[in-house]
């Protein structure tokens, strides 16, 4: 056997023992998420005019999904608020978007007591059906449904979309803690767990030309009783109508095949662009999320086409595995 598939076969294996730990344990991996305070006197006042949730209805100790939108209300990145004293609020959000959030913020900071600070310390998101155990192993506090300080940092409760398996952010501390008691997993597995959980990620999944009911449901992140706030006229009306042309699904190839990128079409017509792929969490396929025309019916055969290569595709609804 050459270097080569001795080196491919490794890694193929790696791979396989990350997605078993990450379904049938637990898995740590790094760089998935950024925590980011605003600390100051109006940080409540601030962020209820900016976010979709109530910030100022935020119990201490709870976490609410959340979105932060453009003025014309298209998706900016998902967020999760650690509820805490008025002064001083943690948004959680994917790394891929830390840099979109801060910016956003900082852009419509007017006249207002409050800074806007990236934790510097570590974070580390760990996930699967035995997080839970995972924490207490490493003598972290479970969160519950929200969030705890610790002796340095804190540990939340983040949940997945979809009943998948339980998750948590771990900052400081608890991120060197749990590191000990769970197996690191790489990027690549993690990736197979978010897609067949149903979860997109932000300037990946979408950007600011998505409508957040594209995503899937949006009641849990939006507080339709609140004040206004950014980007709210067009999700309201979309609540009201009630429909929109493209649904987040999941595109199913068989084999392992680069998938991202490739372009979805029936005999008719285009219906959507797979924007990120995965091994699959079963491991005899790839998986990917995308923005399927909502005429195309769960199930329905398409063409993936990636560099002139037509591959047999198949959409299905989400989530994608039976968590």
């Amino acid at each position: 056997m050459s270097d080569g598939a001795v080196t491919a076969a490794a890694a193929a294996q790696r791979s396989a023992d990350d997605i078993d730990a990450l379904t049938t344990r637990a898995g740590v991996v790094r760089a998935a998420h950024s925590l980011v305070w605003v600390k100051g006197p109006d940080a409540t006042t601030f962020l209820d005019g900016l976010i979709s949730q109530s910030v100022a209805g935020t119990e201490p100790g709870e976490v609410r999904r959340s979105l932060l939108l453009s003025p014309q209300g298209k998706m900016r990145a998902l967020l999760w608020v650690l509820g805490g004293e008025s002064d001083q609020v943690g948004l959680v959000t994917q790394k891929a978007t830390e840099s979109t959030v801060v910016e956003d913020l900082t852009r419509f900071r007017f006249r207002v007591d409050a800074a806007i600070e990236i934790d510097e310390r570590p974070v580390v998101t760990v996930a699967g059906p035995g997080a839970a155990d995972a924490l207490l192993a490493g003598d972290i506090p479970r969160p519950g449904a929200g969030w705890l300080p610790t002796a340095s940092g804190l540990a939340a409760t983040i949940p997945f979309p979809n009943a998948a398996p339980a998750r948590y952010v771990l900052v400081g501390d608890a991120a060197a803690a749990i590191s000990s008691s769970a197996p690191a997993v790489g990027a690549s597995a993690y990736e197979s767990l978010r897609i067949a959980a149903g979860e997109p990620v932000g300037n990946v999944d979408f950007d600011d030309t998505t409508i957040s009911h594209e995503l899937g449901p949006v009641d849990e992140a939006v507080d339709f009783n609140k004040g206004c706030y950014l980007g709210q006229e067009l999700v309201a009306r979309i609540d009201s109508r009630g429909r929109v042309t493209r649904t987040l699904r999941a595109i199913v190839v068989p084999g392992s095949v680069p998938l991202a990128g490739a372009t979805l079409t029936t005999p008719d017509r285009e219906v959507g662009v797979v924007s990120s792929a995965a091994p699959s969490l079963a491991g005899d396929a790839t998986i990917g999320l995308a923005l399927v025309h909502h005429e195309v019916a769960d199930g329905a055969a398409v063409t993936a086409t990636i560099e002139a290569t037509a591959l047999a595709a198949e959409v299905r609804s989400l989530p994608l595995h039976p968590f």
